[in-house]
């Protein structure tokens, strides 16, 4: 790797060598953000105020949106054309695999519907969740939330382990990208992440047995 920066040396054509690959290092991501980024304006785009992980290109004949996450790069267009095009010019300066049309991105499953809508849902993530917590052979519910429940700060003994806890409250926040229906329960239990009690897990578990019976379920874009 060249020097860095700042760092002062006797012959400049020496150059480091590495400890740990670099994509381990914390700043790995905000290096190949900035050089990717830096490639995308070359080529016309400009980052949203709303996203800066969001690119558009305006043209007089397409317009093209690109969402960015660390290496994962997702490519929406109104001429597809343009997007290979894209992807020629990108080959260039990157090793890019093209993987066809989007299916599956962080967790949330994209299906193609007849009428060139999206179904956006999050099945495999909700499977995973009931087996981590053991429910793979649960009972569904109707509803993820008896309508009488009131959850209190002290009404029954400790949870022996609150770090699970923690884990699948965090994770059903994550589900609430396509599942925004399920918001005002995923709000409660969280309220009592810092001392979980046993009443407070069962709530939980009563969102994954709802969660079992509506894995299919998610957002329509169209």
């Amino acid at each position: 790797m060249i020097q860095p920066p700042g760092f002062v040396s006797n012959s400049p054509q020496l150059v480091c060598k590495l400890h740990k690959a670099l994509y381990g290092l914390k700043q790995a991501p905000r290096s190949r953000f900035h050089k990717l980024s830096a490639t995308l304006q070359s080529f016309g785009f400009h980052s949203t105020k709303s996203d800066i992980f969001l690119f558009v290109k305006f043209h007089s004949s397409y317009t093209i949106f690109i969402l960015i996450y660390v290496d994962d790069i997702i490519i929406t267009r109104s001429c597809m054309t343009a997007i290979q095009q894209l992807i020629s010019n990108l080959s260039v300066c990157f090793a890019l695999k093209d993987l066809g049309p989007l299916h599956f991105s962080l967790s949330v499953q994209v299906t193609h519907l007849p009428n060139c809508g999206l179904h956006l849902s999050q099945q495999k993530y909700i499977t995973e969740l009931l087996h981590r917590t053991k429910m793979d052979a649960t009972k569904p519910l109707p509803t993820p939330m008896k309508t009488n429940l009131h959850l209190k700060k002290d009404a029954s003994s400790a949870m022996h382990d609150p770090s699970l806890f923690r884990s699948i409250v965090g994770a059903l926040q994550y589900m609430l990208i396509t599942r925004p229906k399920l918001s005002y329960v995923v709000n409660k239990v969280c309220q009592y992440m810092h001392s979980p009690q046993d009443h407070h897990w069962k709530a939980v578990k009563r969102i994954l047995r709802y969660l079992a019976g509506t894995r299919t379920h998610g957002l329509i874009i169209q």
